[in-house]
């Protein structure tokens, strides 16, 4: 699955409004949701903090991806969020995320959901990657830098 299959201008925020990691995944669900890519998204929301609580996805060099199988969508739905400041994800490296990635999938979609996340993060933690993320000054900006890697 190609990452523009998944993500699209309309599916990133870059200045998003929330500064702790709950808000900041209602507010990608809420945008995925105002796309009508979710069959229920208060399932969604719940079952990806749900996955939250259970184990926590702050990585390192800046990068989380909250995610979640969820009944509460039919096909995989994907948002990006650039937080400036960065926000607490309990990340291995204790720095703050800044690159963030949410990815729900069906329930059934175990090895399509496991390769998206994958490829992702393959992609949000090289430093050219990181670096054009920071310069966008548009979704559209955002989404062909993250169009444009070679994974």
């Amino acid at each position: 699955m190609k990452i523009n299959e998944l993500l699209d201008s309309h599916t990133i925020l870059l200045n998003p409004k929330a500064k702790k990691k709950f808000d900041l995944i209602r507010e990608m669900v809420s945008l995925l949701s105002d796309r009508d890519l979710l069959r229920s998204p208060k399932k969604v929301l719940a079952d990806v903090i749900d996955r939250e609580k259970e184990k926590g996805t702050g990585l390192e060099q800046g990068v989380a991806v909250p995610h979640c199988r969820s009944e509460g969508t039919e096909k995989p739905a994907a948002a990006f969020a650039l937080a400036q400041d960065g926000i607490d994800f309990g990340a291995l490296d204790g720095r703050p995320s800044r690159f963030v990635f949410l990815l729900v999938s069906p329930k059934n979609a175990t090895t399509a959901h496991v390769q998206a996340l994958a490829t992702m993060v393959r992609i949000l933690k090289q430093p050219e990657v990181q670096a054009a993320l920071l310069r966008a000054k548009t979704p559209e900006e955002a989404a062909k830098a993250l169009a444009e890697v070679k994974v």
